[in-house]
């Protein structure tokens, strides 16, 4: 499987690693910092630095099959996986060979966006928990992008736009308070991940901000899906350069 150093320092920006296998355009690596989908979180992109300082371009980031997990109070995941990058321009595999030494350098600035929209959807749903206790349960869906973020709940309340306004102004609130965050791996599973802030904990194992602060605002938007369907969006000011300046070498 690969290597999966992100768990290991999620804001390293490069890495070392040697091809181990090569299917149409993805490109498997004996280790890597590219972030896979996964979550409803979008996957890295990047480029690979060959020997000869020339850039070949990934522009996705998947998990292949693995071991399915099943814990108490956690959601099913795939394990000891490897990732797929795969390669913007297909001839591009023709630069490339296994037993390839390259460098991978991930797009941080689209990294860094991705990780607060992911605090960014954790806070909404602490938002909707606060006057809907255990609403977690009721998410179907979840997709989370450079330019907004979004959960699918199913159920037959149907959020008012005052309430709306009341969870936006919850989670500026806790942006407002400057609460720490943090991520921490389960007992039994190195892959499997928690994300805890204000003593509030879901299990997730994606990338996110060390500081409700980190993040400028919040802004929620809503919209139904059908008779038993409710779907509540999420845009952001900006995230502030003490999180940026994180990333590293």
């Amino acid at each position: 499987m690969t290597q999966k150093i992100y768990y290991q320092d999620p804001f390293l920006t490069k890495c070392k690693a040697k091809i181990v296998e090569i299917s149409d355009n993805a490109v498997i690596l004996d280790k890597t910092i590219a972030f896979p989908e996964g979550g409803g979180q979008e996957g890295d992109r990047g480029v690979f630095v060959l020997e000869d300082g020339s850039k070949i371009e990934f522009i996705d980031t998947q998990k292949s099959l693995g071991r399915s997990i099943y814990l108490d109070n956690f959601p099913v995941i795939q394990v000891d996986t490897d990732i797929l990058h795969y390669l913007k321009n297909e001839e591009d595999v023709e630069k490339l060979k296994v037993g390839m030494e390259i460098e991978v350098e991930i797009d941080v600035q689209r990294r860094a966006i991705l990780s607060a929209y992911h605090t960014a959807t954790h806070l909404m749903l602490m938002a909707i928990e606060h006057w809907y206790s255990g609403y977690e349960k009721n998410v179907y869906g979840c997709h989370i992008q450079i330019d907004k973020s979004r959960l699918d709940f199913r159920t037959q309340e149907k959020f008012n736009q005052e309430f709306i306004k009341e969870a936006e102004s919850y989670c500026n609130e806790l942006i407002a308070k400057a609460l720490p965050i943090k991520t921490y791996q389960h007992p039994k599973e190195n892959e499997a991940w928690y994300w805890e802030c204000n003593e509030v904990v879901y299990p997730c194992g994606g990338t996110h901000l060390t500081n409700t602060s980190q993040l400028k605002g919040i802004k929620l938007k809503r919209k139904n899906l059908g008779k038993n369907g409710q779907r509540v969006s999420v845009e952001i000011d900006g995230i502030s350069d003490e999180f940026l300046r994180l990333y590293h070498e």
